[in-house]
């Protein structure tokens, strides 16, 4: 594994910040995505940003050009992510890039591919994930969810939760189970692709307890979903889905080394601005060996992820290591803002701007979302067990 770039890498480098700097709007720079949650940039306000993307062709850093793509093998799309982290642009449409692009170049068919990819690479379609339930959680291969065959395909009846987005989305992607007798629960689920104005469909948002409406449940009634929409063959949604994991894990913001080291930042600069016996709470030298440790658990994953690069290099499949980012990050994260919240001192339970100003009054709204990184898109507890078992090869 080499951390440094080649001359070649470092020049793409190059060219993907000399591009951001020229082409990408200064209102949609410095975004604090990852670190503050709330609903998100519409897709007016990012209509600048594809345009310019679009004018480059870089609407999707790893897609095929002749799908709108920018072609790019999988180390310069590591570089862009970074660089794009780096100069805090918000995400677009991270669940149709990031998510459905992918699963539909590996298992779509040539027909839903030229459906579904180019109008999603121009944000003409928004995508969600229906995943979660009530009753399926970590434990995914418990869901209810029925896709009961019918003529023409099958027909929906269930529900989910926690789909982020949902009520912004135009299609969601929904794991249900079309064999209500499997051999093992894992079997008889199918991928399907569902639009969400479709008769039988109610979505409600969700209001967390940050303010936000983050996600939704989403009910489905008699809900008829044509058999061209099934992604992958019958009942096999399982091996579909995994692979999906794999990108989330790897694209989501709490596994970003960036994101974490602005978050640092941010640390860095509440203790610089908080008065502390005649000086600022950044005089602090234990402080300071605190935020280092930190710093040097970002540069950690840093290191883990680009052991996943090198991996796939080779033209090899990632595995489950890849529930380290999740969980490291997700805990990390947590840490970060706590130490944030610490730092502010009674600064950092205010809630909203007002008197401190954003920055400080957005500490205690992320320390409350910030608490569900690691039970969302499965729990820390469940992380542990799959990479004790399949990646330490521990006994069970």
């Amino acid at each position: 594994m080499n951390l440094k770039d080649t001359p070649e890498q470092e020049a793409f480098r190059g060219q993907v910040r000399e591009w951001i700097d020229a082409s990408v709007p200064a209102h949609l720079k410095g975004h604090r995505q990852g670190i503050v949650q709330g609903p998100g940039l519409g897709r007016d306000e990012l209509a600048p940003l594809n345009s310019a993307l679009s004018e480059r062709g870089w609407q999707a850093p790893e897609m095929p050009v002749e799908f709108g793509g920018a072609g790019f093998d999988f180390t310069q799309s590591m570089i862009f992510r970074e660089e794009w982290s780096r100069a805090g642009i918000p995400d677009r449409f991270a669940m149709g890039v990031e998510m459905v692009g992918p699963i539909l170049l590996k298992y779509g068919s040539e027909a839903q591919q030229q459906r579904f990819l180019e109008p999603t690479l121009r944000g003409e379609i928004v995508w969600c994930q229906g995943y979660s339930e009530p009753g399926a959680g970590s434990d995914l291969a418990n869901l209810a969810l029925r896709a009961d065959a019918s003529e023409d395909g099958y027909i929906l009846n269930g529900q989910k939760i926690w789909t982020s987005q949902a009520h912004r989305a135009h299609w969601i992607f929904v794991l249900a189970r079309t064999d209500p007798k499997p051999a093992k629960k894992q079997e008889g689920i199918s991928f399907l692709l569902v639009k969400l104005d479709t008769p039988g469909i109610t979505i409600r948002p969700i209001v967390t307890i940050d303010g936000f409406d983050h996600f939704c449940e989403v009910f489905f009634e008699n809900v008829p979903v044509p058999a061209d929409q099934l992604v992958g063959e019958p009942h096999k949604g399982w091996t579909v889905a995994k692979a999906l994991l794999g990108h989330e894990r790897f694209s989501h913001p709490t596994a970003d080394p960036n994101v974490m080291n602005r978050a640092i930042e941010a640390v860095k600069q509440t203790a610089k601005n908080t008065p502390n016996a005649g000086g600022t709470m950044w005089d602090d030298a234990l402080l300071r060996r605190r935020v280092a440790a930190l710093e040097m658990d970002a540069a950690c994953l840093q290191s883990t992820r680009y052991r996943y690069l090198t991996k796939v290099e080779r033209g090899e499949s990632p595995g489950p290591e890849t529930l380290i980012f999740k969980l490291f990050g997700a805990e990390l994260m947590q840490r970060i803002v706590e130490l944030q919240q610490e730092v502010a001192g009674p600064a950092g339970i205010t809630w909203g701007s007002e008197p401190f100003g954003l920055e400080t009054g957005e500490i205690a709204i992320h320390a409350t979302n910030i608490r569900a990184a690691t039970i969302r898109g499965g729990t820390a507890e469940v992380h542990r067990n799959v990479i004790a078992q399949r990646v330490l090869h521990l006994p069970r």
